[in-house]
């Protein structure tokens, strides 16, 4: 191809593809972009302004009665209310990081290490702490994911960025 060479049928977008840079078919497809994006914008427009003032919902932000509802969470999920055991091992902050159908993983939130896992009734299980900077430990805990089906935790480590298998 030429760069003289000419659009058939459109003469006004000749200018802007005198290039050789553009295969054949990418120029019918920016012409067919083109036309669309036109067509679309003059399409959209069909809605009158009267129209649009009907369906604005408007708020008084004046008005200082409204109605109180209760929401229920009950009548939108199920909710299930369990006491998790506390004793002397057992002291946590209850920052709650996985929920699994046998387990229950908790951690501080002071970052302290420790981790604390419950069966789905509350009953404490075990406490696991590995912080350090050993392989299979971690210094800064972020998430703690439950693989119930592997019988895996997984611990995301924020501060070397990567994730230990406990």
């Amino acid at each position: 191809m030429q760069t003289n060479e000419r659009v058939v049928g459109i003469p006004m977008l000749n200018k802007y593809f005198k290039t050789n840079k553009l295969s054949e078919m990418e120029k019918k497809i920016t012409i067919l972009a083109i036309i669309l994006l036109i067509a679309a914008g003059f399409g959209g427009c069909k809605q009158s302004f009267s129209n649009q003032s009907e369906s604005i919902i408007t708020v008084d932000v004046t008005k200082t009665s409204y109605p109180k509802k209760e929401l229920i969470l009950q009548d939108y999920m199920d909710v299930e209310y369990i006491a998790l055991e506390t004793n002397n091992d057992f002291l946590n902050q209850g920052f709650v990081q996985d929920i699994g159908n046998k387990f229950i993983i908790v951690r501080n939130r002071t970052n302290d290490g420790n981790i604390f896992i419950y069966d789905r009734n509350g009953k404490a299980l075990r406490m696991i702490n590995r912080k350090g900077g050993g392989g299979e430990e971690y210094t800064n805990l972020y998430k703690i994911t439950l693989d119930e089906d592997n019988e895996e935790m997984f611990v995301n480590d924020i501060s070397f960025k990567k994730n230990n298998c406990i």
